[in-house]
């Protein structure tokens, strides 16, 4: 199936607005999510809740955010945290050495991110940007263990 021109130019033009306006579910916004991986295997299929969080090299991540989970009004309870440690294979043989393994962990948020109220039409000062919470990272500590942390860059999760 081809897709038209016009098609294409719609569809780019709706994901990158979903982008630039995290979803909302009533009054509170979305967070953006970006995956940072301590581990020496990578993540290629990260979903947190029913949102596809992307992939994360070892010991990579903290510079790219997909679009997101819908905003929370209960920060108290858990989300669902899907991924997959994908599998190694020997380079001179192409043997696979270390199968793939599929994880899941019910995590915690430290708290509620701290987020401002305003829209795209309001004047916004450096300081607002810096204390805007929109990123929530999601961080392979080990291979075991996943967490959450809120940032209000990309980059600062990395640091996290």
């Amino acid at each position: 199936m081809r897709i038209s021109n016009p098609a294409l130019a719609a569809l780019t033009a709706l994901a990158l607005a979903s982008c630039a306006n995290p979803v909302t579910s009533g009054n509170e916004p979305g967070q953006m999510l970006v995956p940072v991986n301590h581990t020496n295997r990578y993540a290629p299929n990260i979903v947190v809740e029913d949102a596809w969080a992307g992939n994360v090299d070892a010991f990579g991540g903290g510079a790219g955010a997909t679009c997101c989970i819908a905003g929370r009004k209960d920060w108290s309870k858990p989300a669902l945290v899907r991924w997959r440690w994908g599998a190694e294979d020997d380079r001179a043989t192409g043997k696979i050495i270390l199968a793939g393994e599929d994880r899941s962990a019910l995590v915690p948020f430290p708290r509620a991110p701290h987020r401002i109220n305003k829209s795209t039409k309001d004047d916004w000062s450096r300081e607002d940007f810096l204390a805007d919470e929109i990123y929530l990272c999601v961080i392979f500590r080990t291979l075991e263990t996943v967490e959450f942390a809120f940032s209000s860059t990309r980059s600062g999760c990395k640091a996290k």
